[in-house]
């Protein structure tokens, strides 16, 4: 008789469709053998085709329309039993040994609570990107020097310098795997409360009382494309209302060194909203009130945080924008079409 899988794969999808099943084949060929983990699709859409292919594969999913990142894959992890949850997102795919890999470095690493590797670039139709093409946060160089870290138990010197400073190691939920008790009880906020789930995952694992492990190795397929690449002004405001919280959290465990990272990336994600607002503005020809009220607040919010005032184009282009727009309107939406990027023929 089979045990009980070992380790749960949670792929989300929220309103992409295109890339779901490739999501799911990858998982469905891994060199595991299916009997020793789960796997589960959760999304907020329904879709004939591809509900009748997950059927014909054996896959369970459900469908849920929370807009909300962190609730929405908790619901899904408490469907799953096995002791390792990893992430797949949908429009990502794993390397056919990865599971069996990830299995087999918690067994080795039984203090460890967290398992991340790198990525991996692949196009939209699939085919391997060439390395040269390949952006900074994605190549992450500075595993090539180390090889794999453990960061044991206990205070986890240098792991902030580490992941948020010297690599890119909190990038992409699709190279994450946590033993569900990191999620339980308070460290799991990380999660349960943000927008951002791959920050979140490495927070809840560095709160924990458990170890981390980075794996240099390329086990997870990121897909480059035009649907993730470009961050919208809500996403900016998220993102800077989930550093707030994560900010809150690294407090109450005594962690302020981290607290004060969070806290400064909450206030340059705030500017970076704030400005992206005054462009959507122009956009929308909003009234020359409107737009002063919104210039009004950005300047305040400057003035109240020096260290985002710099004298370049991407702190003070927003302005720009809604000074010419108080000149006139015509001028101001002229200039952002002028540096709007154009789509090759």
């Amino acid at each position: 008789m089979a045990g009980a899988p070992e380790i749960a794969v949670i792929i989300g999808a929220y309103r992409r469709e295109e890339y779901l099943l490739r999501a799911v084949r990858s998982v469905l060929s891994q060199t595991l053998p299916r009997d020793r983990y789960e796997l589960l699709v959760t999304k907020n859409f329904v879709n004939g085709a591809i509900d009748r292919a997950l059927t014909d594969l054996g896959v369970p999913a459900i469908v849920d329309d929370d807009p909300k990142i962190g609730p929405w894959l908790t619901r899904a992890i408490a469907r799953t039993s096995a002791p390792l949850v990893a992430f797949l997102d949908d429009d990502d795919e794993f390397e056919p040994g990865r599971l069996a890999e990830v299995v087999r470095v918690f067994r080795d690493h039984p203090e460890v609570g967290f398992y991340r590797n790198r990525v991996r670039v692949i196009d939209a139709g699939g085919t391997p990107l060439p390395p040269e093409r390949w952006r900074a946060h994605e190549v992450d160089p500075e595993f090539d020097r180390t090889g794999p870290l453990v960061f044991p138990p206990g205070p986890k010197a240098g792991l902030k310098e580490l992941a948020l400073e010297r690599t890119d190691a909190t990038f992409n939920a699709s190279t994450m795997v946590v033993r569900r008790d990191v999620l339980a009880g308070r460290t799991g906020e990380a999660l349960r409360g943000t927008q951002l789930p791959d920050l979140g995952l490495f927070l809840a694992a560095y709160l924990s009382p458990l170890g981390l492990y980075f794996d240099p190795e390329r086990w997870t397929r990121f897909r480059y494309y035009g649907g993730n690449v470009t961050h919208r002004v809500s996403w900016l405001g998220a993102a800077s209302e989930s550093h707030r919280s994560f900010a809150a959290l690294a407090r109450e465990f005594g962690r302020t060194e981290l607290a004060d990272w969070f806290d400064r990336q909450s206030v340059h994600y705030d500017r970076l909203y704030r400005g992206g607002r005054i462009v959507e503005a122009v956009d929308r020809a909003d009234s020359r009130r409107a737009l002063a009220r919104l210039g009004a607040e950005y300047l305040r919010f400057l003035a109240a945080h020096p260290g985002e005032r710099r004298w370049t184009l991407d702190v003070w282009g927003a302005e720009g924008y809604a000074l010419l727009y108080l000149l006139g309107p015509s001028l101001a939406q002229r200039a952002h079409a002028a540096r709007a990027p154009r789509t090759p023929a």
